[in-house]
């Protein structure tokens, strides 16, 4: 079968830093969170267009007020269905991962008619249902990687909980906004990094009647019993950074190999010299472009 492969040069000057998927943090120093009281008195204006950081609703299962980042282009119109991009960020992110790291996403969205909804997925750490499911092999990584000071102290049976209410998040934010904005359901996109990009793994054969296409950005793939077959038909873009000291280009190949022999035909980008985090804000873009060139 023949291998879609692109490599993407990015210079130093657009490299963040290099980290590790388990400890990996945003570009910038984030404002505190608020505390789910104080995000609950953060005005919202339902069916409003434009950048909206301060979403929320009350979560009942987790018994907090959760947050999501929500952009709806100027020109959408109440009536007239416009496709959705649903983004999970990586491990110690929040809902502004994809709009602080790719500062022209606003401007993507309304090139190409994206609603974009970022969720938090009950936890920065909450793994969208697909923590701690086996793999067939660890991570890659090559360098120190410390504990995370932020990362919850969770027993097993809590830990698993967590993981449980991260993918609920994550599909009742979907929800909130295909009841609040006239959603076009049949071109509903799902994108993560790293963390995120084991969650849309995991959610894309869960639930693959929801996507159109799937975008996986530093992910790593080889999980165990992985449900190749019910992904099929669904368009794959896997992208990886050639200095990524935890999903590189090295083993994403090896991953492109197992989906290939599954009968898969993703698209694969490479970003020289990308690390990490630098690799996000040059894939982004061609996320957009292939989303936007596939329709059911």
């Amino acid at each position: 079968m023949r291998k879609f492969v692109v490599r993407v040069m990015v210079t130093a000057s657009a490299c963040f830093w290099v980290m590790s998927a388990s400890a990996q943090q945003p570009p910038a120093p984030r404002p505190p969170a608020m505390t789910s009281e104080e995000l609950a008195k953060q005005p919202q204006t339902p069916g409003a267009t434009g950048d909206q950081p301060l979403r929320h609703y009350y979560f009942s299962d987790g018994k907090a007020e959760m947050p999501y980042h929500l952009y709806v282009p100027g020109s959408y119109k109440p009536g007239v269905p416009m496709p959705l991009i649903l983004a999970l960020h990586g491990a110690g992110g929040g809902v502004d991962y994809f709009f602080r790291t790719t500062k022209d996403l606003p401007a993507l969205c309304d090139k190409y008619g994206f609603i974009f909804v970022s969720p938090l997925g009950y936890n920065a750490f909450g793994g969208y249902g697909a923590s701690g499911l086996p793999r067939e092999e660890a991570l890659n990584v090559t360098a120190p990687n410390p504990p995370d000071p932020r990362r919850p102290k969770w027993t097993p049976d809590e830990a698993k909980k967590a993981t449980e209410l991260s993918e609920q998040d994550v599909l009742n934010v979907l929800a909130l906004v295909e009841k609040e904005y006239s959603v076009n359901t049949s071109r509903v996109y799902l994108m993560g990094h790293s963390m995120g990009g084991n969650g849309t793994w995991y959610l894309g054969q869960k639930y693959p009647e929801r996507w159109t296409a799937m975008a996986v950005l530093s992910g790593g793939f080889g999980f165990v019993g992985y449900q190749y077959d019910r992904i099929k038909g669904i368009p794959l873009f896997i992208a990886a950074g050639s200095n990524d000291i935890a999903i590189h280009g090295e083993q994403a190949l090896r991953d492109m190999a197992k989906l290939e022999a599954a009968g898969l035909k993703p698209k694969y980008v490479e970003i020289e010299g990308g690390t990490h985090m630098s690799m996000i804000p040059p894939t982004v873009p061609q996320v957009l472009e292939f989303f936007a060139t596939h329709h059911r």
